[in-house]
């Protein structure tokens, strides 16, 4: 028996070698995504009208989406192009319109292998979207020291995080209350103490590691102090700042939702540029525990957009031998790695690649 299970062992293992794998997972689509996009032209005809209205879309949506993706400097060398040939469709969200004027509010998606072939044939450097959200738990401190609340409704402190969306280079997923109402949703004050036990098991939920709880606090004069804690492997914008807006408290909480929601995105895009003219090939070493932590390895690798492709060179138990074909500086690939879990280390000429803490 102990021999059948080493040989059925073995199969599995055979099977997983055979297996070819290739760079990151399909990416998530809202970055490629431009919604809000508002549109008012007068022409000869409303159908006139509507055909410019289309075109207009669909360049500054195609625009605003390789601002997300790029640097300004990098942008500015980028060719004229149709942004029409990279659409992949527009839905109308509002209309209105007369016999020669056409409004609208639209939404543009573009394909993104034809985007993302287009940056890289012109040597254009961009930012791959990160495949795990941040997940946020929006806590709410009302005025007039009532308690704080996360899953109370309505709430316009969460209210703003929905709106935000989870679009850009770093999705974020708004943490909801438990759906089974046998099993009791997180307390709250273990929630903004930030216990571990409590952040770990809200992100369990999302399969991620980077959960920010971000507490708002409506003071006596109207204006919204907000503080972060948590956030995993991402470096929060800032521990608290105070917003104020010319509507009111839920002006402000909206103004603070987009700067950290901005303050994310621009901090991963500098810290995750794909700089295509410097490419190579790292022989790496990754010690193994079994079938299981090839799996892991295999599916951590996936979520990394610095490595292109890998190769298996050899495979056992104890050990897994690949070809890493990456692109941009060394350091970068080596904290890329990191968010994900893995561990690059050299030792006298050798890569090694060990996996790490829970991501």
């Amino acid at each position: 028996m102990a021999s059948l299970r080493r040989r059925l062992g073995a199969l599995i293992l055979l099977c997983v070698l055979t297996i070819v794998v290739t760079g990151p997972r399909a990416l998530a689509a809202d970055t490629f995504t431009v919604r809000g996009l508002d549109v008012d032209v007068t022409a000869a005809t409303v159908t006139a009208a509507k055909e410019q209205a289309l075109a207009e879309a669909e360049r500054t949506g195609f625009r605003r989406m390789l601002e997300r993706l790029t640097t300004p400097a990098d942008l500015a060398r980028l060719p004229a192009t149709d942004a029409r040939q990279y659409v992949r469709d527009v839905a109308v969200e509002q209309e209105r319109s007369s016999a020669v004027r056409y409004l609208a509010t639209m939404t543009v998606r573009y394909n993104p292998a034809a985007v993302k072939k287009l940056l890289r044939e012109a040597g254009v450097k961009f930012a791959e979207p990160r495949s795990r959200a941040l997940v946020v738990v929006p806590v709410l401190r009302p005025a007039g020291g009532a308690l704080p609340t996360v899953w109370d409704e309505p709430s316009p402190w969460r209210a703003a995080w929905v709106a935000q969306g989870g679009g850009g280079l770093v999705p974020l997923a708004v943490a909801a209350s438990v759906a089974d109402p046998t099993v009791a949703s997180p307390p709250v004050d273990r929630i903004v103490a930030l216990q571990p036990d409590i952040l770990a098991a809200i992100g369990a939920r999302y399969r991620t590691g980077d959960v920010l709880v971000a507490v708002a606090t409506v003071n006596a004069a109207g204006a919204v102090e907000v503080t972060l804690g948590g956030g995993g492997s991402l470096h929060r914008p800032f521990d608290s700042k105070t917003f104020t807006a010319e509507g009111g408290p839920e002006a402000a909480m909206r103004t603070a939702v987009a700067e950290i929601a901005q303050g994310y995105e621009t901090q991963y895009k500098q810290q995750n540029m794909l700089a295509f003219d410097h490419a190579a090939t790292l022989p790496t070493i990754a010690p193994l525990s079994g079938l299981g932590d090839w799996l892991v390895l295999r599916e951590r690798l996936g979520r990394v957009p610095h490595v292109r492709r890998w190769e298996i060179v050899s495979l056992t138990r104890d050990e897994a031998a690949l070809s890493l074909h990456v692109v941009g500086e060394t350091d970068q690939v080596r904290a890329a790695l990191a968010s994900a879990g893995l561990n690059l280390e050299q030792a006298e000429g050798v890569w090694t690649l060990r996996i790490g803490g829970a991501r």
